[in-house]
């Protein structure tokens, strides 16, 4: 092979290597200054831009969201990541899925929780049918 194919050939490997997008972070904005980051493997959640806004730590399998909640469905990552703000309990154990809920207007964030722990959260702040979790 000639110089100049070798040439050619390197270049068009790296350009096709730095078109492809092999596993990058990713976040996608959602409401009240949260957002939804995905740094590939387990390391999906939702994070606050303010400091004291909460968390929902890895990781997060579905969510949904409107101008005034947040819905997730998560299956805890185990350890969890230190950088967190706070050591979260799994009364269930760290098998199951929980639920997730995030109130804008109290700025509150609900979660671990069950299914039937959401349920209720959901009827008592009226958070509307069209947020779904698949």
């Amino acid at each position: 092979m000639t110089q100049r194919r070798k040439i050619l050939l390197f270049a068009c490997v790296a350009l096709l290597i730095q078109g492809c997008n092999f596993g990058a972070d990713s976040t996608k904005k959602l409401s009240g200054g949260y957002f939804f980051r995905n740094e590939g493997g387990e390391i999906k959640d939702i994070l606050c831009e303010k400091p004291a806004g909460g968390e929902i730590p890895s990781t997060i399998i579905d969510f949904d969201y409107d101008k005034k909640f947040i819905i997730a469905k998560q299956k805890p990552k185990i350890p969890q990541d230190p950088l967190y703000n706070k050591n979260y309990h799994y009364k269930d154990g760290v098998d199951e899925i929980y639920f997730w809920l995030i109130i804008h207007e109290n700025s509150l964030v609900l979660g671990p929780l069950s299914e039937k722990e959401f349920t209720t959260a959901r009827k008592e702040y009226n958070v509307p049918d069209n947020l779904i979790l698949k």
